[in-house]
């Protein structure tokens, strides 16, 4: 191998062995300057010829590559090599410095090409997370681990060339380390098992909305890494938190409603029991005109007939219909009969256990539209509706009292 750089520097008519120390840093001054005009006329090429080559392209990828620095550290790549070839045999004649620089500059080779892997992958991952099959997928926690290790390497090699001992010299004494290492980079090791468990569970992706309640974060997913997941909160905030925090706690993942199409309302309005009352039969007439509730009055008179036929009072006094049930019944046909109610899920209007706010009625369906702003629209444009309708059937909704109604209420006493 020095037979060839030999042969070249005579051709150029140095003789290594014949020359000075000022001799020697001069030739070494000169190899560094032709470097560094290597590396400038490399990167004049780059930025002057290819970049635009590169943005002429409709190709994205390659832009990613220009716009991370990644052409530029492969250019860098040149002069290092031209450094391991030519400037330790300036300095043959002595055996500690030749040694010396030949270790330097394999060391910066090493360095150089370390620093174009780690740039590589880094565009590798702004690639993958622009395309459609991996963009919800954490690949940039998995490429940072790829980058931990080729770093762990570059570092044990560079080590390895300094003392002039083999790799698995080092690998050695580091398993014996092995518990220190571990401690180190628990955070790493632990946020890549986790971030391995967020994936392979689909348990959390980028774009999803979570929501972690014991830490206040609300929102959507920016960015998975090894040590921290990343939320935009619906204030524009930015929340970080660990993987493993998440494995080992808990969350709430909203992407899988998204998918499935319905969203779901489940609100209550508490009916003032004062105002429950028997339906007469005049009334029952007026709201058998209506279409909502025209079978289900029909359906109940029907079987009251029956029961007071075969002289079964209880039965016939148990169907005796309340405002409130009819109430119910008109609510939740006007809900099911909604063009924006998901008619693949359940619907109902149910009573719940009475309260010291009165009867807690709860609507209970799902929207066919699940972007937030529809969704609010619909389910207030229901309690809107159910609201205003509620005195037509003689209920009224509890309030706590206002200063107008103690107002009121004074002044009635006053008169």
């Amino acid at each position: 191998m020095e037979n060839w750089r030999t042969t070249l520097l005579g051709w150029l008519h140095i003789t290594t062995d014949q020359l000075s120390w000022v001799e020697q840093l001069a030739y070494a001054a000169i190899i560094l300057l032709v470097v560094v005009l290597v590396d400038r006329i490399s990167k004049i090429i780059l930025n002057k010829v290819l970049s635009k080559v590169v943005r002429a392209s409709k190709a994205k990828w390659d832009d990613v590559l220009l716009d991370q620095k990644v052409l530029d550290k492969l250019v860098a790549i040149i002069p290092a090599i031209l450094l391991v070839l030519f400037l330790p045999f300036i300095f043959m004649n002595s055996e500690a410095i030749y040694t010396l620089a030949q270790r330097l500059c394999w060391i910066y080779l090493v360095g150089v090409v370390l620093a174009f892997i780690v740039s590589a992958l880094s565009a590798l991952t702004h690639i993958l997370e622009d395309s459609d099959t991996f963009r919800n997928k954490p690949v940039k926690g998995a490429i940072q681990m790829i980058q931990v290790v080729f770093i762990l390497l570059g570092i044990i090699i560079m080590i390895s060339i300094m003392l002039d001992k083999s790799p698995t010299y080092l690998l050695t004494g580091i398993g014996a380390s092995a518990a220190i290492l571990m401690l180190v980079f628990q955070d790493l090791i632990l946020g890549l098992v986790a971030g391995i468990q967020l994936s392979a569970n689909k348990m959390m992706q980028v774009g999803d909305w979570v929501e972690v309640k014991d830490k206040g974060i609300d929102g959507t997913v920016i960015e998975i890494t090894l040590t921290t997941v990343k939320v935009r909160n619906w204030n524009y905030t930015v929340s970080t938190i660990q993987p493993q925090a998440l494995v080992n706690g808990s969350f709430v993942n909203w992407s899988n409603m998204f998918r499935s199409g319905g969203r779901r309302v489940a609100r209550v309005v508490n009916i003032d029991v004062r105002s429950v009352r028997f339906m007469t039969s005049e009334e029952l007439e007026v709201w058998r005109e209506n279409k909502l509730l025209s079978s289900f009055i029909a359906d109940n008179q029907e079987r009251m007939a029956k029961a007071i036929e075969s002289g079964d009072t209880v039965t016939a006094d148990a169907l005796r219909i309340t405002n409130l049930t009819l109430y119910r019944n008109f609510v939740q046909s006007y809900v099911q009969s909604m063009p924006t109610c998901n008619k693949d899920f359940l619907s109902m209007v149910r009573l719940m256990e009475p309260t010291a706010h009165g009867i807690p009625m709860q609507l209970y369906f799902f929207t066919n539209d699940t972007a937030w702003v529809v969704y609010e629209g619909i389910q207030s444009s229901v309690f809107e509706y159910i609201i205003a309708i509620a005195p037509e059937f003689g209920i009224r909704f509890f309030q706590l009292p206002t200063g107008g109604d103690l107002q009121s209420q004074d002044n009635a006493i006053k008169q």
